[in-house]
């Protein structure tokens, strides 16, 4: 499993799909900061989004814009138009009386949530962006982004056998594959997405996900990386934002709450599981940073 791949494995990714409408103008969508990731698809027509207090961008079919960390933001026909609340807006679309309804037709859109762990302690989480937008050229661009977002806009609305977690799980996809299209069109120069593109810190951030049991110590984390303990420690750690080993002792600490929210191994057995041949050694390390210890986290993480 490559290194992304266990990420989202971890992070525990849902969806939920709020609907697919045609709004007719003027209309106009508030929507608040939630504790949830918050996406929209243009799939006819066009609108302005606007970031608050940030910047407004035009928006086309074919258009996917996706909030992380559920910023407020709203979207109109115009800007001039009166903005309703998205929660009223989701609401009279459910009850069968759309508020934005009429013959003056602007847009048709797909709106939905992601949910994911956003408490793990992981660079995965500090690197995503407040916004992402991928324009209809860009989501062209890569074949697999635009077969899954068509996917979605056939599903979406339909009434075959088992639509509503077909699309759920379709917009989960698509979550993984804006994300997959970010990191390759993302230009930075720090960060865990710029080392999940570089062939060598990859390989080495798979091997860390894939075998936290391992003895990983610098030398033979750089000689997998193919290059020297100092290029390799300085290189890892200017990019990623922590040194090679603390990233090996964070990793090992989410796999280790991971097994024992989710298993019954006694933790002993997790501890070597993580890399500890001392459960006392692992209690100690666990207990500094999750501020319990393994028993404790076991028991108030059911």
């Amino acid at each position: 499993m490559d290194a992304l791949s266990s990420i989202f494995e971890i992070i525990k990714l849902k969806s939920a799909l709020y609907f697919k409408s045609d709004f007719s103008s003027p209309w106009g969508m508030d929507i608040s900061k939630g504790p949830y990731a918050q996406f929209h698809m243009i799939i006819k027509g066009k609108c302005i989004l606007n970031l608050k207090h940030k910047k407004t961008i035009e928006l086309y079919a074919g258009d996917i814009v996706i909030f992380p960390f559920g910023e407020e933001h709203w979207l109109a026909d115009n800007q001039n138009s009166k903005k309703v609340n998205g929660l009223k807006v989701v609401e009279s679309i459910w009850n069968n009386d759309p508020i934005f309804k009429g013959s003056n037709f602007a847009t048709t859109m797909i709106c939905g949530h992601f949910e994911f762990d956003r408490n793990i302690e992981h660079s995965f989480i500090k690197s995503l962006p407040q916004f992402i937008h991928i324009s209809d050229m860009d989501r062209k661009e890569f074949s697999w982004l635009e077969s899954i977002s068509n996917l979605i806009m056939q599903e979406s609305g339909s009434d075959r056998l088992g639509n509503t977690i077909a699309v759920n799980r379709l917009a989960e996809v698509l979550f993984i594959h804006s994300i997959r299209a970010y990191i390759l069109q993302n230009n930075d120069n720090i960060g865990l997405f710029v080392a999940l593109k570089n062939p060598k810190l990859s390989n080495v951030l798979k091997l860390i996900h894939k075998k936290p049991e391992y003895n990983w110590n610098l030398e033979n984390l750089a000689f997998e990386a193919g290059m020297s303990r100092t290029l390799f420690a300085n290189k890892f750690k200017e990019t990623v934002g922590e040194t090679p080993l603390h990233y090996v002792r964070n990793w090992r600490i989410i796999k280790a709450k991971q097994f024992l929210k989710e298993g019954s191994d006694p933790i002993s057995e997790v501890a070597e599981k993580v890399g500890y041949s001392s459960e006392a050694a692992f209690n100690r390390v666990f207990k500094k940073k999750v501020h319990k210890t393994p028993a404790v986290y076991r028991r108030t993480a059911l």
